[in-house]
């Protein structure tokens, strides 16, 4: 999920769904195949889902065609397009690891991609039982390795606390001005503590958009992890932030015993530590903010209620 500015409310730009800047449809989907992958020209194409940055189509039962919408959306799919199949190659969980690559031609500008078909339903609409929060604990135990000295950096999502202190200094007086939090005062300490003493953790590949729209389940379990666009170097701890204030104060607890379990070692030494934790708590709360503070449901709903927790359950 990319931000994109809307209206702006107090201090805070808004974000509502951008329109699409190329049109995709039926008839392109099959013309790009037919010209450059003609094997799987024949495969039907079935369900359509619309996304921020991505179109999708279903193509036959396994895979699915997946083409940028905008250009912002084609400028980040070079993660997913050039390093999700090697961070990927390994993975047990499900993933849109790019099965083949596909060149612009017929009039689309950018590069897309064919990727496998992940059968489950929004978080958002198919919660995680406790079990799904333990899957997703190992799944993002598996995404944090080391990183590479040449990996992407997000530009927004790899910030440390301290650069992203003014963003959330001013969600945090829009949020408060609209009466969504009633707790300002220990949000804020509760952020500026963290930045104090976590910074300095481990460094490791990351989704950094971890939220019910890019996470699947089938029957309570994890069905897969969507939407890399936004994947680079980063602290495990924003991801961590973010599937915290996904999977609820119940079962946040067995998703971090599963991930310690799974996890690199230097991973495990800091968010096993008091200082790591509080790091994750200060990441749940930019997250819950930023997407309280949205135009968009089902977004901006889960934001609010994840500040609803957060107050209720202040450690």
């Amino acid at each position: 999920m990319t931000v994109h500015s809307g209206a702006t409310v107090g201090r805070m730009t808004m974000m509502a769904t951008p329109m699409a800047e190329v049109e995709v449809d039926d008839s392109l989907v099959r013309a790009l195949l037919a010209d450059q992958h003609p094997d799987l020209a024949s495969e039907p194409l079935g369900a359509r889902v619309e996304g921020w940055d991505n179109t999708t189509y279903r193509l036959g039962a396994a895979l699915a065609v997946r083409l940028p919408r905008r250009a912002v959306g084609a400028q980040i799919a070079a993660t997913e397009l050039d390093w999700l199949p090697l961070i990927g190659a390994h993975w047990t969980f499900p993933a849109p690891v790019p099965r083949r690559v596909g060149d612009p031609g017929r009039g689309y500008p950018w590069r897309w991609s064919v990727v496998p078909w992940i059968d489950g339903t929004d978080v958002y609409d198919a919660p995680l039982s406790v079990e799904g929060a333990r899957d997703l604990g190992r799944a993002l135990a598996q995404v944090h390795q080391p990183a590479p000295a040449d990996a992407p950096l997000n530009p927004h999502r790899s910030l440390g606390l301290a650069d992203k202190a003014e963003v959330f200094g001013d969600r945090l007086a829009t949020a408060e001005a609209n009466g969504l939090v009633s707790d300002a005062p220990r949000l804020r300490a509760m952020y500026g503590a963290a930045m104090g003493e976590a910074e300095a953790g481990p460094t490791t590949w990351c989704h950094l958009d971890v939220h019910g729209r890019n996470v699947l389940s089938r029957k309570g379990r994890l069905a897969g992890i969507v939407d890399w666009g936004d994947a680079a170097a980063g602290s495990p701890a924003t991801d961590l932030g973010q599937a915290a204030m996904l999977v609820g104060p119940l079962d946040v607890g067995p998703m971090l015993d599963a991930y310690l379990g799974s996890c690199h070692t230097e991973v495990a030494a800091f968010v096993g530590s008091a200082a790591g934790r509080r790091r994750i708590r200060a990441e749940a709360a930019h997250y819950a903010l930023t997407l309280a503070c949205m135009e968009d449901d089902p977004y901006r709903s889960a934001g609010r209620e994840a500040l609803t927790y957060l107050r209720q359950h202040p450690r």
